[in-house]
């Protein structure tokens, strides 16, 4: 398997498991968005695995959850 498929892969596992937490919470991707402070497209582009996203989004994600950055890597 390439890097970049893998890469893609990792990316869609990561906005899966974004999404499982924000249903978690039984929120909308929009109260979410809101809660976080970023743009609900954004957030869209990250649970469907077409954005990378930066560090500073993952922390910001984290602290309004009050949950570990690891959290968002478990799985």
């Amino acid at each position: 398997m390439s890097e970049k498929i893998r890469d893609i892969n990792f990316l869609k596992q990561f906005g899966q498991n974004l999404r499982s937490i924000r249903e978690s919470k039984e929120m909308s991707q929009e109260e979410f968005a809101s809660f976080c402070n970023i743009d609900t497209r954004q957030l869209g582009r990250i649970e469907r695995g077409e954005s990378n996203s930066t560090i500073l989004t993952i922390k910001n994600l984290a602290d309004n959850l009050n949950l570990p950055i690891s959290y968002f890597f478990d799985f």
